[in-house]
């Protein structure tokens, strides 16, 4: 996709149309790691509800470990889009050499640190047979690490110039094969043995090489005459934009594992449901997020550009488009509960669990489309330490005490951590919106 869809139009000029030509591509990658995601848990939960709990478990525990330096990989977006912005190409071209180094860096420490998963899973309260199959796909995906970084900052460094479409192709492509393997591996097929859960981890670390593959390959011309070195100041600037944000994501997932942790120590049975809420939840979110993560490019673009009116017309552009999106979703949580249950065949006990998770989430979609939008907007901003500190406050003062006093004093299990959930997002709504209004994310800079 040309820089022109973000940079050549005239100021004010800025309109949903844009935003979802940006956002699009990101969408379908969003919404096909949704399928594979979904896929994932599907092959998986057909072990066994012991199986489909450990999943939930250890992806999650996967994602807290890369929640860092996937903050970095999001910090080289916003350089590179604030540098497309002021016109500085080379500077952007030279930003996706520094994503690799921090990949490279970041994912070998977190494959050193995926010995800690047995650790991690016994903390969290798992049961011993739910923590042994965790580890099993685990220590899989985290020694795999570097690769997914590679990916992850590769895609990044698109995003900021703004071409979503590349990462699109790459995505999609790796997450059809994931799904594919996912069905050869974990059940077996002919000659190949059923390798249960860690079957799903394979996939997903062949697939993820595929994509890396995939980018490195179209991103070597433009690398190619760009200064391949460390460069202290981009690399600065990097750290400096996309810390905080890995910080954040780090707390929030601490939290949220916290939670996770507490339904676990509650029974498989509140695990599995929060499990399978999570993965038909991402089929209204993760199409939420992309245009979330489109306004983002659009706001730094801005930012770097001197045009704050362009980038508060990309930010309304984007909680329009949010909105129409995500209410769809909720309207099928509320309309079509057991038909979107139905594919991850879940036991009797723990589909009416799930059903009322899903009814919480049709409650907080609007909210949470204008929410993250606003988040993204910020950050694409650079205004990370303000989101950092918001995210820190709310997740650790109401969501997760909230959060755990509802699910296991009040005894309402996965449905008590939801509600402490939707409380947090209640009030960060407010505090993003009066940062957003303020324009401080702007005079600050």
């Amino acid at each position: 996709m040309s820089l022109l869809v973000a940079t050549g139009a005239p100021p004010g000029a800025m309109t949903s149309r844009r935003v979802m030509a940006l956002a699009w591509p990101v969408m379908i990658s969003m919404v096909s790691y949704a399928l594979m995601s979904a896929a994932d848990a599907i092959f998986v939960g057909r072990l066994g509800t012991s199986s489909l709990a450990a999943i939930g478990l250890a992806v999650t525990t996967t994602w807290l470990f890369l929640s860092l330096p996937m903050g970095l990989m999001r910090g080289v977006r916003v350089a590179a889009a604030q540098a497309v912005g002021a016109g500085r190409l080379r500077t952007a071209d030279a930003l996706g050499w520094q994503a690799l180094w921090l990949a490279g860096i970041a994912g070998a420490l977190v494959a050193m640190a995926s010995a800690l998963g047995p650790w991690a899973f016994r903390v969290m309260g798992a049961s011993p047979e739910v923590a042994a199959l965790a580890q099993a796909y685990f220590g899989i995906r985290a020694l795999a690490a570097p690769l997914a970084l590679v990916e992850l900052g590769l895609t990044a460094w698109f995003e900021g110039r703004g071409d979503t479409v590349t990462p699109m192709r790459a995505n999609v492509a790796s997450h059809v094969l994931w799904i594919a393997l996912d069905a050869l591996l974990v059940p077996g097929f002919g000659p190949i043995p059923a390798l249960g859960i860690a079957g799903a981890a394979w996939a997903g670390v062949i697939a993820m090489s595929v994509a890396a593959a995939w980018l490195l390959v179209v991103a070597a011309p433009r690398l190619r005459g760009a200064p391949w070195r460390p460069h202290r100041v981009l690399l600065a600037e990097s750290a400096r934009l996309g810390f905080p944000i890995g910080v954040q994501r780090l707390l929030d997932l601490v939290a949220w594992t916290a939670l996770t942790g507490v339904l676990a120590g509650i029974s498989d049975v509140q695990l599995a449901a929060h499990v399978v809420a999570i993965r038909v939840l991402m089929t209204s979110f993760l199409p939420g997020l992309a245009i979330a993560e489109a306004t983002a490019v659009l706001v730094g673009q801005s930012v770097g550009a001197r045009r704050p009116e362009d980038a508060h017309d990309a930010w309304r552009a984007g909680v329009r488009s949010a909105m129409a999106v995500m209410a769809l979703g909720g309207f099928a949580f509320l309309a079509f509960p057991d038909a979107l249950i139905a594919p991850f065949h879940v036991a009797a006990d723990v589909a009416p669990i799930t059903r009322h998770l899903l009814a919480i989430a049709a409650a907080f979609q609007l909210l949470d489309a204008v929410a993250t939008v606003t988040y993204f907007s910020l950050d694409g901003a650079g205004d990370t330490r303000f989101t950092l500190k918001a995210s820190i406050v709310l997740a650790w003062g109401v969501k997760l005490p909230l959060g755990v006093l509802l699910a296991r004093s009040a005894g309402l299990g996965a449905v008590g951590a939801w509600l402490g959930l939707t409380a947090e997002l209640v009030l960060l709504l407010g505090v993003l919106l009066w940062r957003w209004y303020s324009r401080r994310w702007f005079r600050s800079l």
